[in-house]
């Protein structure tokens, strides 16, 4: 089946429009600086970690305290491939780009040099409106899971659907992320949004899920429903220092349980 599981680029443009022949001009967002790490309490840390090259652009990163830890190697400024360097894992995530220049497809290829899982990823216009992901098995390729994107009119993300198919090893179960209530500020955690803990982390850089920080997150399906109601410091460029969120079970056997989901975040000077 063909059709067309971070660290988001900020966009830093100046928009000019004429409005009864006078120019306005729009000063472009300011510099969040560059993301160093992401720690979470209670889970290995740090949680997510870059370096960088002196181009500024992310050369290793790293997840959960280094359980899984690429290389990201660049060719004309793209992103060609991420290396996994832990002693027991050497999969390469190979980057194929359309002819508009997006991430078309990223093959995983295991340190036998055989492709064993494909991920191929649909837009509208620059927006990401779809990824798909397809698992080798006995019988050929299989989907493995989806996840369709929904935005609002102002381009932060409104809706993700994800489905994760039946398939040995795994159930079937869709559900529905829906964000709410952005602030005015900058994010730069929204590659988190597609990384399944248990598949491989990848980077998408000019792809924008969400210019600024939600303050709800309403989580349903799965069997455990759930609101996240957050709240968020920031630094001098409007960047989060850190996320407390107030949680909240809506359904299942944990029904009325509250927990904290906060995150603390680092960034190169």
């Amino acid at each position: 089946m063909r059709s067309k599981y971070l660290l988001p680029a900020i966009a830093f443009a100046a928009f000019l429009f004429s409005c009864k022949r006078e120019k306005i001009i729009i000063p472009p967002p300011a510099n969040p600086g560059l993301l160093k790490s992401i720690v979470v309490p209670n889970l290995p840390s740090p949680y997510y970690h870059f370096e960088y090259n002196a181009a500024g652009r992310i050369s290793k990163a790293s997840f959960a305290s280094g359980i899984r830890t690429y290389e990201v190697i660049y060719s004309g400024g793209r992103i060609i491939e991420l290396k996994n360097n832990t002693m027991n894992n050497k999969n390469r995530l190979q980057y194929i780009y359309s002819d508009a220049g997006k991430v078309d497809i990223i093959h995983y290829i295991n340190d036998a040099g055989v492709v064993f899982k494909r991920c191929y990823f649909t837009y509208n216009g620059n927006q990401l409106h779809l990824i798909e992901w397809e698992r080798k098995t006995d019988a050929g390729f299989a989907m493995e899971r989806t996840m369709a994107f929904v935005y609002q009119g102002d381009g932060n993300l409104l809706e993700i659907t994800g489905h994760f198919y039946p398939l040995p090893g795994q159930d079937e179960v869709t559900y529905v992320s829906r964000f709410e209530q952005y602030d005015d500020k900058v994010n730069t955690d929204a590659f988190w949004l597609i990384h399944d803990t248990n598949d491989h982390l990848f980077l998408l850089p000019g792809v924008q899920l969400q210019k600024n920080n939600p303050r709800k997150l309403i989580r349903t399906g799965g069997g455990n429903d759930y609101t996240i109601d957050y709240t968020y410091t920031y630094n001098d460029r409007n960047a989060p220092l850190t996320k407390t969120g107030d949680a909240i079970f809506t359904s299942g056997p944990n029904a009325g349980q509250r927990w904290q989901a906060n995150a603390a975040y680092n960034y190169y000077p």
